[in-house]
């Protein structure tokens, strides 16, 4: 093996270790997104289509949630349904 190639070799395996660190520090910080109540709560923007739990489609007026850890089940959602 010359020592071009084997300086290419370290430079390769070093480079994709550093993406797969960087790509693990990524997933993990979307692992850290997630809420008591579960994965699909987080704050609803005005204008956004929602699905009721009886199938019905409409768009967000409001929510008073101030962060996506503001997931209180009975917080009152303004919606307008189609």
């Amino acid at each position: 093996m010359t020592r071009a190639s084997r300086w290419l070799k370290i430079a390769s395996i070093t480079g994709l270790v550093v993406v797969a660190a960087l790509m693990a520090l990524f997933w993990f910080g979307h692992v850290q997104e997630r809420t008591y109540y579960g994965s699909h709560t987080d704050i609803l923007h005005p204008g956004e289509r929602v699905v009721t739990a009886q199938s019905t489609r409409g768009a967000v007026q409001s929510d008073p949630a101030w962060d996506e850890d503001s997931c209180d089940p009975d917080r009152p959602i303004g919606v307008r349904l189609d």
